[in-house]
Order: C-alpha cells, then structure tokens, then sequence
C-alpha cells in the first residue's frame, strides 16, 4: 500500500475512535454506529488519483455523489467524456489559480452507455468498501464537492418514471407522477436527515482537518420551463394540418405537467440548501451550497419530436403533413439520454376532414445529466460560490480573487 494511503488510514482510525467513544457521563450520539462504518477504509484500498499526481505535495479534492459527477458516456467516450466532468473542469481551475499542485480523486464509479447508476444518500454513506464517505475522510482532502439527492427513493422518479410518461407524450400521467414526487414528505424528510448524517461527519472531520471546505451542489431541472414549451407545442401541433385540434389537446396537458416537475427541481433545492445552511452558521466559510438552477433554465433538454401523417381525402387524395420541432432548448447543457419513443401517437385521431390513415412519432433527445458546458458552468459556480455573508469559497481555498460572475455561465 502506498505510504500515503497508509498515513491517511492511520489518521482514520485515530479519528473514529476519537468520534465513537464518548466522554465518560456522555451518551453515545445517535447515528454513532453508521459514523464508524462510514469512516472506516482499512478494509479496501483507496482510489489512486485521475488524472495521476505527486499527492505528497498536493492538495487533495475529492468529488462525490451520483451520476453528475460520473455521468453517463459511451465506451469510447464520445458522449460526456471524463474531461467534461465538473470535478475535472474544476481541477483544471484549481491548478491555474492557486500556487501549488492539486489531485483529484472521484469516489463516484465510473457508468458505462446504458448502464443505470442511481446513488442514494444511503448508498454514498453505506455502499462499497470503502464507501465513498470514508473515501472522504480517509484521504484528508482540502476541499469535498457533493452532489447528490436526487436519486432518493421518492425523488428520483422525476426524472425516470415521469420523464419516460413525457416522452411517450402521455401528460395527464406524467403530470400524477411529478405530483407524487412532490408530496412523498417521507422522501424528503429522509434526504434531510441522510444529509445533515453525512455533513455532520464532514464536520468532525474539520476537528482534525482545519483547511477542509465542503461545497454541496443542488440540481438544475433538465425539463422546459412551461412558458417557453407553450408556443413550441403550438408550433408542432399547427404543422399537422388535418390533426391540428387533436394534437392541441394532447399537448396542452405538457405545460401544467412541466409546473409540477420545476417544483420539484425547486423542492430538492431548498431541501438540501436548509440543510448546508444549518452547518454552515459558525463554520467560517467552510460550508458552501451551489445552485445551478438559474443558470441552466435556459438550457434546458432540446426534447425533439417528430410526427408523421397521412390523411387520405376522398375520392383520390392522400396528404402527408408532418411536423418537426424542438420542444426544449436549442443551446442545451444536458447530454442526450440517448433512449427513442415510437409510442403509437393514438390521440391524433380523428382528423379534421378526411381519413386520417398513418399517424407515428419519434422523439429524441431527452437526459438528466449535464453535457460539456454543463459540467463547465457547474465547476464555474463552485469556484465563484460564495455563503450568505459574502465569503468566497476560492479565497478560503488560498485564492486571492474577488468575486466574480461564473465565467462558463
């Protein structure tokens, strides 16, 4: 084993028996049991650097949490390679701005083109050996980025369940599906209470560790604002020509759903940034809370739809009318999902006149997670983060900067 790995596990065991035995007369704080599971590492091998580094002179950061800081990519890395990852955007800004050598070490596991990775607050403090929380711990990092929350049970489905409803164009379900998200309170409070657990154990690592700093990222919502999806239905529907009252209907039932899923978005944002701000009073400028939510409204997924028709108009006329449109945002930060819809568009008929013959639909380019300039003006807004009073996260890390705009936004 490396000396430094060795080191660092050493530091670790030193410090869960400092956490886990209480003082005499005190009791055993609640949670105590996971918080020495959590933090031990001994029993698997710490992850090496990436990109490779000298980490007995450098600073360490390790980013954490589910697919966005891992996100989805093809084998040979032609979708969302590792360099677009915000952690590696962010290394690279580290290494310009601060006198001195980073490394970076991504406790996220790496997801392959269609694999589904989901990562819950109980698996980053429970899954694998080590888990990622102990990795935190373990390799006494500088600075800890977190991502994580949305694949909650509860919370997760807005982006699976209702989004396959949306791309199937059944809005009414989609719209029942982001409303049980939005009251499922166990989910939430379970986020809560998960992630004060993790935070908390990050702040008994600051005991030990009085350089650390945590940046908690919230989501952005990868869906269309209602307001802009609106005349782009409209747009699809007019190109139809015979089925233009029909496909109206239909798609005037996405707007109401879109509302419900946005709060959703806003929810799990102010979830997780009521928890980082209850540790963030008295820290000193060491708990940052990121939200990207504002940034990426207007690039949002493209959600592209195709519909084809042939309307036969007696006694010999047969008309093609079909419609091409982009329902989302052209300039998107999300990656493309790569899953198609071909369900069968059944609301179309009847057409207006005539015999509506063929109807079929095809629509792409839906995601969840963030594409290349996505990842960009994610490590953008971590490095210009700032708390309520004003403190920079870059000046804690050694920066001499003031605040700025986030330059990748």
């Amino acid at each position: 084993m490396r000396s430094w790995q060795r080191n660092a596990l050493l530091g670790t065991a030193v410090a869960v028996l400092m956490v886990g035995v209480p003082a005499a007369g005190m009791p055993l704080v609640a949670g105590a049991s996971r918080v020495l599971a959590g933090q031990a590492a001994a029993d698997g091998e710490l992850p090496d650097p990436d990109p490779s580094c000298s980490t007995d002179i450098a600073r360490r950061y390790v980013a954490g949490g589910d697919g966005v800081v891992h996100p989805a990519k093809d084998t040979d890395e032609e979708k969302s390679p590792k360099t677009d990852r915000y952690p590696d955007v962010l290394l690279k800004k580290l290494q310009e701005k601060h006198p001195g050598p980073w490394c970076e070490f991504n406790t996220m596991d790496e997801v392959t083109s269609g694999s589904t990775m989901t990562v819950t607050t109980d698996a980053y403090q429970d899954d694998g050996n080590p888990t990622q929380q102990s990795q935190a711990h373990a390799l006494r990092p500088h600075l800890i980025t977190l991502t994580l929350g949305r694949d909650n049970t509860g919370i997760l489905q807005h982006v699976t369940t209702c989004m396959d409803q949306i791309r199937d164009h059944n809005f009414l379900q989609a719209n029942v599906c982001a409303l049980a998200v939005l009251a499922a309170e166990p989910a939430w409070t379970k986020l809560k209470q998960d992630l004060a657990d993790i935070l908390g154990k990050y702040k008994t690592q600051m005991d030990g560790n009085p350089n650390l700093v945590i940046a908690v990222t919230g989501y952005f919502n990868p869906y269309p604002q209602a307001i802009k999806a609106t005349p782009n239905a409209v747009q699809l529907c007019s190109k139809l020509v015979d089925t233009i009252p029909t496909c109206t209907v239909r798609w005037m039932q996405l707007p109401p759903a879109l509302v419900i899923l946005d709060q959703v978005v806003k929810k799990l944002n102010t979830t997780i940034e009521g928890v980082v701000d209850q540790f963030e009073v008295g820290a000193q400028g060491r708990y940052f809370f990121v939200n990207p939510y504002e940034k990426f409204k207007d690039h949002c997924m493209t959600f592209n739809v195709k519909i084809f028709t042939t309307v036969y108009h007696p006694p010999s006329t047969v008309d093609a009318h079909n419609s091409d449109k982009d329902i989302g945002c052209s300039d998107t930060w999300i990656e493309d999902d790569g899953d198609t819809s071909t369900a069968l568009p059944s609301y179309l008929p009847p057409a207006v006149t005539g015999v509506l013959l063929t109807y079929t639909q095809i629509t792409t380019k839906l995601g969840l997670y963030p594409n290349a300039q996505g990842h960009k003006c994610l490590a953008s807004l971590i490095y210009e983060a700032k708390t309520a009073d004003g403190l920079l996260l870059k000046n804690r890390l050694g920066i001499a900067e003031a605040a700025k705009e986030p330059e990748d936004c």
